[in-house]
């Protein structure tokens, strides 16, 4: 399989290196990374200046430099129309990428044509303080949930004959649009749990609750316009994960109270912001010096 890599940045010049590097470290046996773009999205630091330097180093490597910021499914669309590869993967500037992953990804596609789009286990960076505990608990019964029913996030694989005209705007949650346009075309999703990226979690509660009101307003709207609920959305699905996590670790019961507590809040401010229009076309990323582990080539 054939396959095109997108990464996405808007303002991340301490992190777009090692993205970089994590994917053109992909070796994949059972498939062929033919091409991998940086999408920046008018960003005001280094990250197109630090993505360019990898690129006169690899001739695979083209950086694209939005000048507009219209949201991240622009974007995607942008690279779609770029891309050439029979599958296409998606990921965050801001992540931790593992070896193996597109092999891992691409797994299911090539055993099943009708799997259309896969998606890794997320786990999280840095586990410190209440909001970190909280945001690693999240991520724990998102790996519950999405084991029941695929739950695809952060990082996803998608097959290219299933968006051929590209994603419908309007609703700004790019995962949750995937995973529609899949379902309705008769696709299967499919959840890697053996494959795995790492994110980061927010600095403070405010800024958690920030982005969980903003994914429950993409989410309700995905629900009423494409008639299609995530996986998260089902209640029974939000128990029985609860319930696991907690049966599993007894000790995270007061984390899952204060968890509770934040989604709860998030849902119902969410729900509001979704019926006076608001969309969260554009939003502030989780923003961290991060230090990599890589020489930025000259």
């Amino acid at each position: 399989m054939k396959v095109s890599i997108g990464i996405f940045a808007h303002n991340e010049e301490h992190t777009v290196g090692r993205a970089i590097e994590a994917m053109l470290a992909q070796e994949p046996e059972q498939a062929k990374i033919l091409e991998i773009f940086v999408l920046s999205c008018a960003s005001t630091d280094s990250t197109v200046a630090a993505a360019e330097a990898y690129a006169r180093h690899d001739a695979r490597l083209t950086v694209v430099n939005r000048p507009k910021r219209e949201g991240k499914l622009a974007a995607i669309n942008d690279f779609l129309a770029r891309a050439t590869g029979d599958v296409l993967v998606i990921a965050g500037a801001d992540l931790v990428v593992a070896p193996g992953l597109v092999e891992r990804l691409v797994e299911p596609m090539r055993r099943d044509p009708r799997c259309g789009m896969t998606g890794p286990r997320i786990a999280t960076h840095g586990t410190a303080g209440l909001t970190g505990r909280m945001h690693d608990l999240l991520w724990r019964m998102h790996h519950e949930i999405a084991s029941m029913q695929p739950k695809l996030g952060e990082v996803v694989a998608l097959r290219r004959e299933f968006v051929p005209e590209g994603l419908p705007t309007g609703i700004h949650c790019d995962e949750v649009v995937m995973e529609a346009e899949v379902i309705r075309q008769g696709g299967l999703l499919a959840y890697v749990s053996e494959a795995e990226v790492r994110n980061f979690p927010p600095s403070d509660v405010r800024e958690f609750y920030g982005q969980r009101r903003r994914i429950a307003c993409q989410h309700r709207a995905a629900d009423r316009r494409l008639s299609y609920r995530p996986a998260t959305l089902r209640k029974r699905n939000v128990v029985r994960a609860a319930l696991n996590v907690v049966r599993e670790d007894p000790g995270r019961v007061l984390t899952l109270a204060s968890l509770c507590g934040v989604e709860l809040a998030a849902r119902m401010q969410g729900a509001i912001d979704e019926r006076r229009g608001r969309t969260y076309q554009v939003w502030s990323p989780v923003l961290r010096e991060v230090r990599v582990n890589a020489t930025q080539p000259n």
